[in-house]
């Protein structure tokens, strides 16, 4: 049965890299010389879409990827609008000077942009002609650097008395910074036509697939995973609602129950099927995600004991499993992740240690 999973977890995943391609979408960039060109774009990650776009005319069979250094916007047909912009990143110790496609949100006395560096959330601010850079306090920015987001905020509103008092209670969201401009735009100039770029996004469906393991002596676990996801990143980018399928093969070792005074053990060995339904939050964003999750399950379980007084060999039982889990993930490559994980489904498991893919 072991053998029978194994190869049907890696005709899945073959399944997942076939599969994996993005959509496409009609849209237009905009060339550096000023010459605009219709055709398709296709959806990139956020990372992928700060740095580059792909597209094509209607006539072409394949994409071209367009640099920084090739167009100075594109957009999608009644959809998100991004511009090259040049800004400071003042997170290091000298500032240096970057480049990127940000993503255009609000457009009036300021505009508000946001894209992503390395998974993590950034906002820039037009005054002018300058690009004011807002980042959050979180682990995956530069260590030991301070979010700043609510400095600048009070610097943008220093001549706006109604939206000053937002300020502490502004969060980090693209909603909540939205909206702050779009009153310090209003206020600043009331003639002024304030444009909302904003488009709320459906949740985006992706796939998920992880083996690992751990070896313990006498004691091991080897498991295999794979599931569908569903993120909505507009209302919260961390959050992921997960279903699947699972196996994992628990040895564990038991006490005689009619000696438990001597000290000898038994194998007891667990193999779990079963069909999760679970929600799994990342508490960071970045190359490093700690992660929790909890839901439920359908389980197969058969259990083997070689305790003599027990005669378990081949217990076979079905139901529903209350999960939980947590663990940390860490980035290799795009869809390439290091993952290691605890988890309790019908019993407390072992920790494994493993590879994990994820599209997107």
């Amino acid at each position: 049965m072991k053998n029978t999973f194994v190869l049907a977890f890696g005709l899945f995943l073959l399944f997942v890299s076939a599969h994996a391609q993005s959509p496409s979408l009609p849209g237009y960039i905009v060339r550096n010389p000023g010459d605009t060109l219709r055709g398709l774009l296709q959806e990139q990650t956020m990372d992928e879409s700060s740095r580059s776009v792909l597209f094509k005319s209607a006539n072409e069979a394949s994409y071209h990827t367009y640099t920084l250094a090739e167009v100075r916007a594109y957009q999608f047909d009644g959809g998100d609008l991004f511009r090259a912009v040049t800004y400071s990143d003042t997170r290091l110790d000298q500032p240096v000077d970057k480049r990127c496609f940000a993503k255009l949100l609000v457009a009036g006395e300021y505009d508000l942009y946001n894209f992503t560096e390395r998974e993590v959330l950034l906002f820039l601010a037009r005054k002018d002609s300058s690009f004011y850079l807002m980042y959050d306090d979180d682990l995956m920015t530069t260590s030991g650097i301070k979010g700043n987001f609510r400095s600048e905020l009070n610097f943008f509103s220093a001549l706006c008395d109604a939206a000053r008092g937002d300020v502490e209670r502004a969060t980090y969201t693209s909603g909540s910074m939205i909206a702050f401009f779009q009153k310090v735009d209003a206020c600043l100039s009331p003639g002024k036509t304030v444009t909302t770029y904003y488009h709320k996004q459906p949740g985006k469906a992706g796939m998920f697939a992880y083996v690992g393991g751990i070896p313990l002596g006498n004691k091991s676990q080897f498991t295999a995973e794979a599931a569908f996801r569903l993120i909505w990143p507009k209302v919260s980018p961390n959050v992921s609602l997960n279903v699947g399928f699972r196996y994992a093969n628990v040895v564990k070792r038991i006490i005689n129950p009619n000696y438990q005074f001597g000290g000898i053990t038994y194998p007891e060995t667990f193999q779990i099927k079963s069909l999760p339904v679970t929600f799994q939050f990342n508490i960071t964003k970045g190359i490093v995600q700690p992660f929790i999750y909890t839901g439920l399950s359908f389980v197969l379980v058969d259990v083997a004991s070689q305790v003599p007084e027990i005669y378990r060999d081949n217990n076979h039982s079905t139901g529903v499993a209350f999960v939980v889990g947590a663990g940390i993930e860490v980035r290799l490559l795009h869809f390439l992740w290091a993952r290691a994980e605890w988890r309790d489904e019908f019993i407390s498991q072992w920790p494994t240690v493993g590879l994990a893919l994820k599209f997107p």
